[in-house]
């Protein structure tokens, strides 16, 4: 599942502009929702140390977080020259790479876990789905209006977990039983095909309307399709008896952080090539995650495994 989100998150970084956006992105808008999906799964609510869950899972995000913030702010001078103060504002705001947005909002949703858990177990459980979209119908009147907000609002928006609480908070409920339904995978399948047609008549209205970020993961039918997306996982999860192990896909998922994480600096370097942007769409999603996935590997082997983790590697 990692690795199919990995795959999926290069493929975005690698779609061109324009309807690209609008025919592309409604398969592949699933990436982000899945990763919070996986990671509220696998998280227990009934838990008894919650200063040494913040402490494990915290630290294992923000040391490679830190770590990357410095060297893509470094690799920017490269473009924009030397300001010493964007370290402290990159490290604040996540703008070193597109990518970082994401440890913020796993941040926020391993700190919230606590609370979210008693939510989910209250008679209020369902109302935690309407969370984001009503942050995204927000967002909406801003992007659509004139009252648009300051930068510094803009800023918190952008790192704000109010947007992607749909899919961790599923994570949670299908990962402590707290939700027992079994859906049909015909039925869900059917309306994932409903759902991407829905997207793309939302981001083409998007694009007529000028906006360019037409493909975003944050629309509320990208929601939805994202949502039964995860529904399809779960589904899988819980009927697949095949066997990945020792696969390729398994060997990926595992350093599927350290691909996130480095894949658009490879991206950056291979635009310096002069025949880079000849290379069409596709082969060029191909060819980024080939090589990070070397390149994170390679890296691991030479750092060993306890340093790659806290790097960020694995």
């Amino acid at each position: 599942m990692r690795a199919i989100a990995i795959i999926a998150v290069v493929i975005i970084h690698t779609c061109p502009s324009g309807e690209w956006q609008v025919f592309v992105r409604p398969f592949v808008n699933f990436s982000v929702g899945l990763f919070l999906f996986l990671s509220g799964y696998l998280t227990k609510i009934d838990n008894t140390d919650w200063k040494s869950f913040y402490k494990r899972r915290i630290l294992r995000v923000l040391i490679p977080y830190i770590i990357w913030t410095l060297l893509y702010t470094t690799v920017n001078f490269i473009e924009i020259g030397f300001e010493p103060k964007k370290y402290i504002i990159n490290l604040l705001s996540t703008k070193a790479s597109a990518t970082l947005y994401y440890i913020f909002v796993y941040i926020q949703f391993v700190i919230l876990t606590p609370f979210l858990g008693k939510l989910a177990k209250s008679k209020f459980k369902w109302g935690g789905f309407i969370v984001s979209p009503i942050s995204v119908l927000i967002k909406y009147y801003w992007l659509f209006s004139n009252s648009l907000p300051n930068k510094y609002i803009s800023a918190i928006w952008d790192i704000c977990c109010l947007g992607w609480f749909t899919f961790y908070y599923i994570g949670l409920l299908l990962g402590n039983g707290l939700i027992k339904k079994q859906y049909s995978i015909k039925r869900l399948s059917l309306l994932y095909v409903i759902s991407i047609v829905i997207q793309m008549i939302e981001g083409y209205g998007w694009l007529a309307l000028g906006n360019s970020n037409c493909g975003t993961q944050l629309k509320l039918s990208s929601i939805l399709t994202s949502s039964i997306f995860i529904l399809i996982a779960y589904w899988y999860i819980n009927n697949s008896k095949i066997n990945f192990k020792n696969d390729v896909l398994v060997k990926m998922g595992d350093f599927s952080f350290g691909i996130y994480i480095a894949h658009l600096l490879i991206l950056r370097l291979l635009i310096m090539i002069p025949f880079w942007n000849s290379i069409p769409f596709l082969l060029n999603s191909i060819t980024v995650l080939l090589i990070t996935f070397s390149f994170v590997i390679i890296c691991s082997k030479v750092f060993g495994k306890k340093l790659s983790k806290w790097i960020g590697l694995c």
